[in-house]
């Protein structure tokens, strides 16, 4: 794995694949950082008789507002728009494997995972993040949130990891266990967020690293927001609501995302109903053309690029969507994502809607 720093002259623009685009300057690697020597704990003396003297508790007092203002000033990476209530050491959350994870106001995390760098970037300030995934900010549809943060490609490079000196590093379950295990085991604290479902997942992630980081009323308000968001796209499907089918044809086989998936809340925020979902598909199957045509969506939705594949499958030109022409595609960076792009696959699916012709005429 290397490390780079996404390029600050890289603007705004939609989201590309890896080697698209124009050049941007080239990265330099994040330098080391001198560790300031451990503080001794000043000890106050007793008075007579073993007892502390009022002379003393003043003192102490004072040497405790004169320790907490310097500690404040000279916090890397704080912000007074983070600051929060202090918190007790003791205070913890469990991650999506079971590992207990002190809750604090962490000023070095490294996100692995797409969706905690969107969190990230909405949570707390720029400040506080030593780097993001580099696939995020290649893929983001807003890569100038990028610009001038480091980025990192994978999590076997454990050196360069180290190199930059988290307090904390936020991983999805899509990280295998032997790399994350790496990880703790050079001293590094991990939090897992386990496995990334669509707008229920996203909504727990918003909400536990909010508390994880110490801004927990932060969080509330951001799900609160995406959640109000993404239900005021389009009403709630009804009985007499379009079908719908998310499928995207790679080589010789055809794949969807059913219930417990970003695409099943994308088709529904946009108003329709999900096919596979009422058929008691879960998750990403693989479909057979016998399968697709049994299901006979009203709609059927895909990557970007990829409409006229999914009909040229063998079988399908049959589909009612592929005679009728209600193939939409909509842009990956969006529908793949199932962290806040949810909300743009939505809206861009109710726009490509308002352009067919309702089914059935």
């Amino acid at each position: 794995m290397r490390r780079s720093r996404a390029p600050a002259a890289c603007g705004p623009g939609r989201r590309e694949r890896a080697g698209g685009g124009g050049r941007c300057p080239r990265a330099r690697p994040a330098r080391l950082r001198r560790r300031a020597p451990r503080r001794r704990r000043a000890r106050l003396p007793p008075g007579r008789g073993g007892r502390v003297s009022r002379l003393g508790l003043l003192n102490l007092g004072a040497l405790l507002a004169a320790l907490a203002g310097t500690l404040a000033l000279g916090a890397r990476g704080a912000s007074l728009r983070d600051a929060a209530p202090a918190r007790s050491s003791s205070e913890s959350l469990r991650d999506a494997t079971g590992v207990a994870v002190p809750v604090a106001p962490y000023a070095r995390v490294v996100s692995a995972s797409t969706v905690a760098d969107q969190v990230l970037l909405e949570l707390v300030a720029r400040e506080r993040v030593a780097a993001l995934t580099a696939y995020g900010a290649r893929t983001s549809p807003t890569p100038w949130r990028y610009a001038g943060l480091e980025t990192i490609d994978a999590l076997d490079d454990l050196e360069a990891i180290l190199a930059l000196e988290p307090d904390l590093v936020v991983v999805s379950n899509v990280a295998s266990s032997r790399r994350v295990a790496r990880l703790r085991e050079a001293g590094l604290r991990v939090f897992d967020l386990g496995p990334m479902g669509g707008r229920a997942t996203l909504l727990e992630d918003v909400r536990q690293l909010a508390a994880l980081l110490a801004v927990p009323a932060r969080g509330e308000a951001l799900a609160e927001r995406f959640a109000r968001r993404l239900d005021a796209v389009a009403p709630p499907p009804g009985p007499d609501a379009p079908r719908a089918l998310y499928v995207q044809r790679l080589g010789a086989e055809i794949y969807g995302g059913a219930a417990g998936t970003s695409y099943h809340d994308v088709l529904e925020a946009a108003g329709l109903r999900d096919a596979a979902a009422e058929a008691g598909r879960e998750g990403w199957p693989r479909y057979a053309a016998e399968e697709l045509l049994a299901l006979d969506p009203d709609l059927l939705v895909t990557p970007a690029g990829g409409e006229e594949a999914v009909c040229r499958f063998p079988g399908l030109d049959a589909l009612r969507a592929c005679r009728g022409g209600r193939v939409v595609g909509v842009d990956d960076a969006l529908l793949g994502d199932p962290g806040f792009g949810m909300l743009g696959a939505a809206e861009a699916l109710v726009d490509a809607q308002a352009r067919l012709d309702p089914p059935g005429r």
